[in-house]
Parts: C-alpha cells; sequence; structure tokens
C-alpha cells in the first residue's frame, strides 16, 4: 500500500496558478475551489447552478470566475474554455469534477399512454461520462497550446470505479468508465507534458449523498469534501505524478494502480501475467 501525506506547504505551489473545475458550486468541487483559492490559485468554475456559483464568486471575490456550465453540452464545455483563456490566460489545470448519483435503473417505468416499458434515465451516464469526455478532450485541445508548460488533468472518479457499489447501478458503471479513460490515456498525454490522474473518493459527506446510505454507513470513516479536495489538488503539486488512483478513505489517500500492477502476477498467474505486460509493450506506443 502506497499513502500519500500531503503537507499545506506543498499548497504554497498553486499560488498563481490557473485552475478550472467543473461541479465545483457545492460539495466536493466547492472545497477544492475554496482551498486552492486560499493558497493563490486563480478559479474558473463550470457549474449549472447560477445561485451557488455566485455566491462563490462573491464570498472569493477576486481570482475567479463563474460560467453556468451543463457539462453534458459541449458548446457549454467549449464556452467555458474560452472565457477562462481569455481572463486568466495559460490553463495550468483542469479538474473534472461534475457528477451525480441519483437513479432507479431497476425501477420499471411506462409510458402513459401506450403503457410500454420506457428506456433507462441515461441522465447520470451523460453527465459523469460523456461529460467527463467532454472536458478531457477540452483539456488537451488548449494545453496544446502551450507545450512548454507542464499541465495536469484530475478526474473525479469513485470508491465505484473498483468496487461494486448497488443501488447505484449507473452509478458504478460511469466511474468505471471514468477509470477506463484515465488507464487509456496516461501512457500517451504524458508525451505531452500533460499528466493525467483519478481522485476516488469512498463515502463523501456531500449535499448530494443519500440520507439513506450515511445511515447504513453509521461509524465507517468517511470523508468530508475539504479532505477530498486535497486529495484532488495533490497532483497539481507533484507535477511528476501521473497515471495513479487515489482512493481517498476517512481522509487517507492510498494509490491503487501500482499495488494492483505489482500483485498482477498473483491473480492472473505468473505466464500470463508476463505475457499480458508484454503485449502491452508491443501494442502501446
Amino acid at each position: 500500500m502506497t499513502t500519500y501525506d500531503l503537507k499545506d506547504t506543498e499548497l504554497q505551489a498553486l499560488n498563481g496558478r490557473v485552475i478550472l473545475i467543473t461541479g465545483a458550486a457545492t460539495g466536493i468541487g466547492r472545497a477544492t475551489v475554496e482551498l486552492a483559492h486560499k493558497y493563490g490559485a486563480k478559479i474558473a468554475i463550470g457549474d449549472w447552478n447560477e445561485t451557488e456559483g455566485a455566491k462563490i464568486v462573491a464570498e472569493l471575490k477576486e481570482r475567479v470566475l463563474f460560467r453556468k456550465c451543463d457539462v453534458t453540452k459541449w458548446s457549454d464545455v467549449l464556452a467555458l474554455f474560452e472565457e477562462t483563456r481569455k481572463t486568466f490566460g495559460i490553463i495550468h489545470a483542469v479538474l473534472s469534477n461534475a457528477g451525480v448519483n441519483k437513479e432507479d435503473l431497476l425501477h420499471d417505468h411506462f409510458d402513459p399512454q401506450s403503457g410500454e416499458l420506457l428506456a433507462p434515465d441515461r441522465t447520470l451516464l451523460d453527465i459523469n461520462l460523456t461529460g467527463m469526455l467532454y472536458v478531457v478532450k477540452c483539456a488537451v485541445h488548449y494545453f496544446r497550446q502551450w507545450p512548454e508548460t507542464r499541465t495536469q488533468i484530475v478526474m473525479t472518479g469513485s470508491a465505484a470505479s473498483y468496487i461494486d457499489t448497488p443501488p447505484l447501478h449507473i452509478y458504478c458503471a460511469s466511474k468505471a468508465g471514468v477509470l477506463g479513460l484515465m488507464r487509456s490515456l496516461r501512457t500517451q498525454l504524458v508525451k505531452e507534458n500533460i499528466t493525467i490522474n483519478m481522485i476516488a473518493p469512498w463515502m463523501t459527506i456531500t449535499p448530494m449523498m443519500m440520507k439513506e446510505l450515511l445511515d447504513i454507513w453509521g461509524e465507517l470513516p468517511a470523508n468530508q469534501p475539504t479532505g477530498v479536495g486535497r486529495a484532488i489538488l495533490l497532483p497539481l503539486v507533484r507535477p511528476e505524478v501521473n497515471g495513479k488512483s487515489f482512493f481517498v478513505a476517512g481522509h487517507e489517500i492510498v494509490e491503487f494502480e501500482d499495488k494492483l500492477h505489482d500483485t498482477q502476477p498473483q491473480w492472473m498467474g505468473e505466464g500470463l501475467s508476463k505475457s499480458v505486460d508484454e503485449g502491452q509493450r508491443r501494442l502501446i506506443p
């Protein structure tokens, strides 16, 4: 197990850096904004919640902009990036944090006129995964405009990226997709001076958390948004970090990806593990 200890003094490296973050009007995103701003960062916030966004701007007063942004709309995401560039110049880091978890995949809904079974609502998938694709696509496009600058992408995944989390079925699928996206990009973007990492928070007390889940959780360790926010900012102050997934539980930050590969022979078998590694070496340019 590799545990990361982030000291407050390291966050001073955020001073003067431009950070774009989606899904930052409440919860984890808002806590991350407040922490980064405290240490001197310039913050661009994209969120659908204009009321809360305006409150943040009023509270922080300077080095901050807010733009209404629905991450499922390409035009909204693109406009957020362009306004950030025009306002602050070079964008140093993008934190793709927008996400929701309300769903009822196994509950049947019927057309009121025909009585036919309706398809599942894909809104959650569009926000959690399609929105992630849009933000990452824009981030890479803009980062390429200043190739000499080391830039970072941090995506908010979930414990559900790794472990089954019923009754959040679509949520689990969407967050597994975020992990797959990070893994597919980590060997490629670093060639362009861009790092990409994922945060996988375990139980975190946020406004979108279902009360019944909190009741079930009881005394088990849980995160507060600020604790997860620190993990999100870790790759920004340690620019050498790339391709990692930080599982955050009770504010402890544990990296999963390295150990998964180290133990690969145990759960895959020595022979197959060697063949898979060699296949990856040959196939990944």
